[in-house]
């Protein structure tokens, strides 16, 4: 694939952060938008003209990673992907083969419906939202095929003149326990809250979390996700939030908001901003920030994330033309890099001597209990263990083993990390 690289270096104590990111080859820079990945070699990425819905250009698509194809005829209002065949563009619209077709689903029931949540491990029960300001909640027990009206939400302010947005659903892995973010009006005392309703009974009846309704601080628009545990979520509004009762309580991680993304565990998750975009990989308790100065006139509209390291990010360059100048960038290092400390001079020294080859060569000298690493690969998997017990000698790894680029942190007292990269 022709694509440019790019190397970015941020200097956060005690780490030096190392980016890389690779510029995908979209043959078009028209409002690249929505983007999914089912894998590094089948991804999706929509183009959404801003002067409206009959100027889309379409879905590109990419099989092998390399050559992208362009479908003008499907018009999309998310991506969302249930597994590897079923898929949505829109609520009418879905895939049942990984999106090579897409076929038409419940064109009526479905028409409006802006969002949809399936549950983890459910290909079948699914739940979705309508347009904004329309409170009424769907679901599917055919995967997708026909949607029916499940419930409404109740008043947020009964006997006052309201209106209730919601945003965004989220069924995590329950079929029975699902959220819905909204955005509140109070028009007649003139207020504004964000908050969430929570359903413990698969939708039919929904209770209000009233913290956003009494906590200036408290937000919900960007987003809401529990990636591992039913118990562990987390939460983007004026801030970012976390749970760890289920919803019942919030604490404030992180004093920056934007679209939210967990995408694995509850350990490692982003948060985009226009101009930034944050990471933390200790759940919340620390964050590293990237951000985009160098680039002036571009910001983050919308990113997916494949796992903990592999992301596809859309940018848009500037406003003011007939379209909006776009690309979409892809990191396979976690967005800030895998972070690397500096050399060691201290006497319990290891070192890479050959970092790049067919074999990668290390160096260790003065380890009473030896050396001990664990080797990981590109997408942050771990794939093997090196264990020598003498307190010094040299070691050599990756024979037999696939191209790529390798960490291998070491694990015997300083958790140093090297990279290295496996060459044919």
């Amino acid at each position: 694939m022709r694509s440019m690289k790019i190397v970015f270096l941020a200097m956060i104590i005690p780490f030096l952060l190392l980016a890389n990111w690779e510029i995908l080859d979209i043959p078009s820079n028209r409002d690249l938008w929505y983007v999914h990945a089912l894998d590094e070699q089948t991804v999706f990425v929509y183009s959404d003209h801003s002067q409206g819905e009959d100027m889309y250009e379409g879905l590109w698509k990419t099989f092998d990673g390399t050559n992208w194809v362009l479908d003008s005829n499907l018009n999309a209002k998310f991506i969302y992907f249930v597994d590897d065949t079923l898929g949505f563009l829109r609520a009418d619209l879905l895939t049942i083969d990984g999106g090579k077709t897409w076929q038409k689903g419940d064109t009526v029931n479905g028409k409006w419906i802006t969002d949809i949540s399936f549950p983890k491990g459910q290909s079948l029960i699914g739940y979705g939202l309508k347009i904004f300001w329309d409170t009424t909640v769907m679901k599917t027990i055919d995967g997708g095929w026909h949607w029916e009206e499940l419930s409404t939400l109740p008043e947020v302010y009964p006997g006052f003149r309201e209106q209730t947005a919601p945003i965004q659903i989220c069924f995590p892995s329950d079929p029975d326990t699902g959220y819905i973010t909204v955005w509140c009006k109070n028009y007649d005392e003139g207020e504004e809250h964000e908050s969430y309703f929570k359903t413990c009974d698969g939708g039919q009846t929904w209770v209000l979390n009233e913290e956003g309704l009494w906590n200036d601080d408290f937000g919900s628009r960007w987003g809401i996700a529990f990636p591992e545990n039913p118990s562990i979520g987390y939460m983007s509004g004026k801030k970012t939030y976390r749970t760890d009762d289920g919803g019942e309580t919030w604490d404030t991680v992180y004093d920056y908001r934007g679209e939210l993304c967990f995408p694995v565990n509850d350990k490692v998750g982003y948060v985009l901003g226009r101009k930034q975009i944050h990471r933390t990989i200790d759940g919340g308790e620390t964050w590293d920030t990237f951000k985009v100065e160098e680039w002036e006139d571009t910001i983050f509209t919308y990113f997916y994330f494949l796992n903990n390291w592999v992301g596809y990010i859309t940018c848009w360059s500037k406003y003011g033309t007939y379209y909006t100048p776009s690309f979409v960038i892809k990191t396979t290092d976690g967005l800030l890099g895998i972070a690397e400390e500096p050399p060691m001079t201290h006497p319990s020294d290891w070192q890479v001597i050959t970092a790049i080859g067919q074999e990668i060569v290390l160096r260790y000298s003065n380890l009473p209990h030896g050396f001990h690493a664990s080797v990981f690969d590109a997408s942050g998997r771990k794939v093997d263990e090196l264990h020598c017990n003498l307190t010094e000698g040299t070691v050599s790894w990756g024979k037999g083993r696939s191209t790529g680029v390798y960490f291998i942190r070491d694990v015997s007292g300083s958790m140093a990390i090297g990279k290295v990269i496996l060459v044919e």
